[in-house]
């Protein structure tokens, strides 16, 4: 072999392993080649590209996700939820005289007619009063965080047996990573409590406490004899951040509209919707794979209709991810 010859087959090595990284890299990797990846993968290529007609500034890229089951799992209920039925079942076994009284009769007797019966009659300020208020309601910001982490560190799912690092979806999680690299700055907006959420989103999602927004308890301001200054929670819903309560808090708390749009049920269809009227995207996750989660469409009837006009594009769990939770 000649010495030209050589420096050919040496400089196309050269070129083939620089090159793999480049080759190699997947920006989501846990997702199953197919039309929802390429189609989440093209659209922040159009937006993001200098140049293009679609292209949208940094400062306008704004994306929005709901969190229970759109970024971790919410079966058999909110892991929030959980948290608070267990708490209340502490409380009663201090005090055996509140069960004799609602909320906590209820969840003494197994019986959750009470609080059907206030969803269904649309009374959502007394259900979350009731679930979120009445449990924690004196409690200092400080005390209930403390709850709220020692809760965190402690739960294991009942059904997947795993804390709660493990139940977050990881291809969301490179979703929102994704989004960021290409200079989205990403919030969740999420029908549960943000005070809960805070706790856990910086160390799960990466996402500070400020991004993190949602359905928010009263917190009364004292300042006691000694100097100090607290916040102490109340017994009273403040905001209730679900159906078109979505948009409202996004206006109120970002100003702009949603650029890209996450959300898995009825509650988040007027969020979905915002980003997609204005010009974005926005994605449904649909709880397809009984396998690996738990497959079910109760209370997504409301998009259905919008991902059959293409209005909102539906992610088949089932089909689209190569994994759901993170290895362990």
């Amino acid at each position: 072999m000649n010495m030209k010859n050589r420096l050919i087959i040496l400089t196309g090595f050269f070129f083939l392993v620089t090159s793999l990284p480049a080759l190699a890299a997947d920006p989501l990797p846990s997702w199953n080649d197919g039309i929802s990846k390429q189609a989440i993968i093209s659209f922040v290529a159009k937006v993001t590209k200098k140049g293009s007609p679609d292209f949208v500034p940094v400062a306008d890229r704004i994306a929005t996700f709901d969190n229970d089951g759109t970024l971790w799992t919410e079966k058999p209920l909110y892991i929030h939820f959980l948290g608070v039925i267990d708490y209340m079942k502490e409380q009663m076994e201090e005090n055996p005289k509140l069960a004799e009284r609602e909320p906590y009769k209820s969840v003494a007797g197994k019986d959750f007619t009470y609080f059907t019966e206030l969803y269904e009659n649309a009374s959502y300020e007394s259900l979350v009063s009731q679930l979120l208020g009445v449990p924690f309601g004196g409690l200092t910001k400080e005390q209930y965080e403390d709850w709220g982490r020692k809760f965190l560190a402690e739960f294991k799912h009942p059904k997947f047996k795993r804390g709660i690092k493990g139940l977050i979806y990881q291809p969301m999680l490179e979703l929102i990573n994704y989004l960021e690299a290409h200079g989205f700055t990403v919030y969740i907006f999420t029908a549960d409590e943000s005070a809960f959420l805070r706790l856990a989103a910086p160390e799960l999602y990466g996402l500070p406490t400020q991004q993190v927004q949602g359905t928010s308890m009263r917190n009364e301001f004292i300042t006691t004899k000694d100097g100090n200054a607290m916040l102490v929670r109340s017994y009273r819903m403040d905001y209730l951040d679900n159906w078109a309560g979505k948009p409202r808090l996004i206006e109120k708390v970002i100003g702009k509209k949603p650029l890209f749009a996450a959300g898995n049920s009825n509650g988040d269809q007027h969020m979905l919707e915002y980003a997609a009227l204005s010009g974005g995207m926005s994605v449904w996750v649909h709880h397809t794979d009984d396998k690996r989660e738990v497959a079910y469409d109760k209370h997504t009837d409301k998009l259905v209709p919008l991902t059959k006009s293409g209005e909102i594009m539906a992610i088949d769990m089932k089909k689209d991810w190569k994994i759901v939770f993170p290895a362990q």
